[in-house]
């Protein structure tokens, strides 16, 4: 029900009582679909309305014509579709039984006649005050105080006043502390939201480089016969877990709403860390190629590399950015490396190379090119420098001799803890070179953080000089300003505290600011009203959806007879339904058949993996029931790892059929509970309609049946004859 508000006046009493007769036949109409009143009732309501309707709109259109008011064409053409629209409402409520339409018709009357008075009628109130035909023109006497103060207003605009008083002070303040303001807040919120996730490129760093060491192990536990490799690589796996563990906490302690950007890495690294006992298990047990494991291995350390670059994408300081991305291509740099030391150790231990080991093998000396040119690109001439200086270096060159001897496949005089040696000490060089990339970009966000709050200190000191200065020159002149102002608050605080009928006189005179904020006043206002109005809409339709979802409970109630682990229905449902499906069968002598079925073995699949094991087996085997049984069948839970399948329409040759095909389904299957692999079988007893007088003697049959089943071996099915139980 839509209450009338006395905000929606238009000051014309003919016309306001017309607008309350239009809401009060719209209420009517409301009620009487309420109540399934008749049609004749609601055509009735509908035929009312349309008088009335033309009856307003003629008064309506005389005062507007009265007034000399530009746009009655306009209106008139609003009016006549409206009228127009009555006839097509009548037709589509009266000729539909649905509650929640028929009540969407009376909220469109309702939103129409709200958008009509909002919108059409109450701009009209201006023309109507001039015209002298509202009644809520009121003849003010004012003291000759006032007087004054009015034309003071009057002769100074309030633009020029706030001009005089704030010019000076508010210049120097927008042109220098926005501009201080801006910039570092941007820099110290980017520093801030990216400095703690930065912070972690050491445990990344660290990470990676003792995987890569344990990569390198593995290769050469894989190949050697006399598992020379084994002691370190125990060693190794000892760091990798403790980094892995040091990388976790570090990153548990950053807010999750900053590891957003990287999120999606994050979870790739938790699900490579679960991986990783696989790979190692593998590998101990040597039962994973040195190829497989030196790619799975990389592939780990590419996707822990992969979050370094998009740390570099934050929103953060360029110069930050651009020392990450070089601190990423000596990352990825290292990486090629440690894949060159491990693929190189399995070719020495194996005294050869398959063609694609080769082949990977040249590879990854172009990888390494490419890498040295993306660090070129964003590195420093001394970081440069220094990586050169790693790659000219005695280490380096002994490298180059052993690649130039497997290059020709020349095997002699090579030994592969020489070359595993030689490659970490390289590898180390390398990492200590990332350490101080590092400590310079963590020197860089600190520095740029202290920096920012130097600035932000001396902007808050610089602002609030500006704004003592400002407070003594508004205060001087704020008398002047002071009217309007007022005006405009008293006439806030009534919309504020549920009044809309507090109208402001428009400004004619020096049509300033205070005028648009008087326009925009008196906008806000009507808009409140309608908001007003609508929510009473909005609450008619809550209702209407309430007293419809009533009407849908019985639908729900259904919902209490499904079993909430299967899916399927309950036993107590089953009964009922079973007795109904008897019936129909009967009564049109249509084929009926019942399957009852037991899951083998059930008691021991709990007591050796336990309850919750057995319950993932009920709804796996669920799950194939109502895959395979027909939209028109009946599924249900007979009680614990009992379950019966009705199968309408059904002679025991085709029951017989689509037991075999769900028995095989299941004993075919695997179920997957916590790494392990459960099979399980089940049997099954048929029964079809005979002379049954209810569905409890199928079901006894089927029972018998399937006693049959499980008597002779289980996992089988067995039709119920009487000739042969």
């Amino acid at each position: 029900m839509i209450q009338w508000d006395d905000g929606l006046s238009v000051g014309i009493e003919i016309i306001d009582n017309d607008h309350k007769k239009l809401l009060s036949i719209i209420n009517q109409l409301s009620e009487a679909i309420d109540a399934d009143a008749t049609k004749d009732i609601l055509e009735n309501i509908f035929t009312e309305l349309e008088e009335y309707a033309l009856t307003h709109f003629k008064s309506e259109e005389f005062y507007i014509q009265k007034c000399n008011r530009e746009g009655l064409v306009t209106h008139q053409e609003q009016h006549n579709s409206f009228i127009l629209k009555i006839p097509e409402l009548k037709a589509k409520l009266l000729s539909t039984n649905d509650y929640i339409v028929a009540q969407d018709t009376t909220i469109y009357l309702s939103d129409w006649l709200v958008n009509h008075i909002i919108s059409e009628d109450i701009p009209l109130i201006r023309f109507f005050e001039n015209c002298e035909l509202s009644q809520n023109n009121k003849s003010n006497k004012k003291s000759l105080f006032k007087r004054l103060i009015k034309k003071t207003t009057d002769s100074l605009s309030f633009t020029k006043r706030i001009f005089y008083s704030v010019l000076i002070p508010l210049s120097g303040m927008f042109f220098f502390g926005s501009i201080i303001l801006w910039n570092n807040y941007q820099n110290y919120e980017d520093m801030k939201s990216a400095s703690s996730i930065i912070y972690t490129i050491s445990n990344i760093n660290v990470l990676a480089h003792n995987i890569q060491i344990e990569r390198g192990l593995s290769s050469g536990y894989l190949t050697s016969i006399d598992n020379k490799f084994d002691n370190s690589l125990q060693k190794q796996k000892i760091i990798v877990d403790n980094a892995i563990v040091s990388f976790i906490k570090k990153f548990e302690t950053i807010d999750k709403e900053k590891l957003i950007a990287i999120q999606s890495y994050i979870n790739v690294f938790q699900k490579d860390m679960l991986s990783l006992n696989n790979l190692r298990n593998d590998v101990k047990n040597k039962k994973i190629s040195q190829i497989d494991a030196i790619n799975a291995y990389s592939e780990i350390i590419k996707n822990i590399l992969s979050i370094t670059p998009q740390i570099a994408f934050l929103n953060i300081d360029g110069a930050v950015s651009s020392s990450i991305s070089t601190l990423s291509s000596a990352l990825h740099l290292k990486e090629s490396l440690g894949q060159q030391r491990a693929y190189g150790t399995m070719i020495i231990e194996k005294k050869n190379a398959s063609r694609d080991e080769y082949v990977s093998f040249m590879q990854l000396l172009g990888t390494q090119k490419s890498f040295l040119y993306m660090f070129e690109l964003t590195a420093t001439q001394n970081e440069t420098k220094t990586i050169n200086t790693i790659f000219n270096s005695v280490t380096a060159k002994q490298i180059s001799e052993y690649e130039e001897k497997l290059k020709n496949s020349d095997f002699k005089n090579l030994n592969s803890e020489i070359w595993f040696d030689s490659f970490t000490r390289l590898i180390e060089d390398v990492k200590k070179f990332e350490d101080q990339l590092l400590y310079k970009i963590n020197d860089l966000i600190d520095h740029r953080i202290i920096s920012t709050i130097q600035n932000l200190f001396l902007w808050i000191v610089f602002n609030s000089v500006i704004l003592a200065i400002t407070f003594f020159i508004l205060y001087t002149l704020k008398r002047s300003a002071t009217k309007q102002i007022f005006q405009l608050t008293d006439a806030m605080k009534d919309l504020a505290s549920g009044g809309r009928s507090f109208r402001l006189s428009p400004i004619m005179i020096n049509r300033d600011e205070i005028a648009c904020m008087y326009d925009a006043y008196e906008t806000t206002r009507q808009r409140l009203l309608k908001g007003d109005v609508f929510t009473q809409l909005y609450k008619n339709k809550k209702d209407i959806e309430v007293k419809n979802q009533q009407r849908e409970n019985s639908k729900l109630e259904e919902m209490a007879f499904i079993d909430p682990l299967t899916g399927t229905l309950n036993r107590r449902k089953f009964e009922e339904v079973s007795e109904r499906e008897l019936k129909y069968a009967m009564r049109y002598n249509h084929s009926l058949s019942f399957l009852m079925m037991d899951i083998d073995h059930f008691k021991n699949i709990n007591d050796t993996y336990g309850h919750a094991t057995g319950d993932e087996v009920l709804k796996h085997f669920a799950h194939i029931c109502k895959s395979i049984a027909r939209d028109i069948d009946i599924v249900a839970r007979f009680g614990g790892e009992e379950f019966v399948i009705i199968l309408r329409e059904t002679d025991e040759n085709g029951a017989y059929y689509f037991s075999e095909r769900l028995r095989n389904e299941v004993y075919n299957s695997n179920i997957m509970v916590e790494n392990q692999v459960i099979k399980y079988s089940v049997s099954i007893g048929i029964a079809s309609l005979e002379d049954d007088k209810n569905a409890k003697t199928i079901l006894q049959r089927a029972d018998e049946a399937l006693y049959e089943a499980k008597k002779d071996g289980r996992n089988r099915t067995v039709v119920y004859k009487k000739s042969t139980l």
